[in-house]
């Protein structure tokens, strides 16, 4: 996309830049998935259900408010989600560096479709109304020296 714009003249490059609605944000920490709700008993002895997610969602909402926009988006939206898990500190060597540089991809727990539905209900309401907005989901878990998660929100 930048590549796109930068071989633009200057006046289109203005134009689409207004047109061209898109928001990147980076939550530093590991990723979690979005676990299962659970089910307890309050001291009544009632059934009780919680979210065991609930302190990850804060989190990611805490450090994406500052950047979201004004209003939520009220469109169709695409959205790339990529997750950099750590590396095992066990693993040394020719290996390690093959991880840094993901020629060897992380295939292992935790599922990338609960990765993503942790932040897809994290952003609802804060950069979007509601997650039936997204039309395009790229997803994509691999080995980082720093863990973290990089969203990128377009509108579509």
């Amino acid at each position: 996309m930048q590549k796109m714009l930068d071989e633009m003249p200057a006046k289109e490059y203005i134009t689409c830049q207004q047109s061209v609605g898109m928001y990147i944000f980076e939550i530093h920490s590991t990723p979690r998935p979005q676990r299962q709700t659970q089910q307890g008993l309050s001291f009544t002895g009632k059934k009780v259900f919680y979210d065991p997610s609930k302190l990850n969602k804060k989190s990611i909402q805490w450090q994406i408010m500052p950047h979201a926009p004004k209003e939520p988006l009220l469109g169709s939206i695409e959205m790339h989600l990529t997750f950099y898990l750590p590396i095992p500190k066990q693993i040394r060597g020719i290996e390690r560096t093959q991880m840094e540089t993901n020629t060897i991809k992380h295939f292992i727990r935790p599922d990338l479709d609960n990765l993503a539905y942790l932040v897809t209900n994290a952003l609802k309401g804060i950069v979007y109304r509601d997650d039936s907005q997204i039309v395009k989901m790229v997803l994509e878990k691999m080995y980082g020296t720093q863990p973290k998660t990089v969203i990128k929100v377009f509108e579509v």
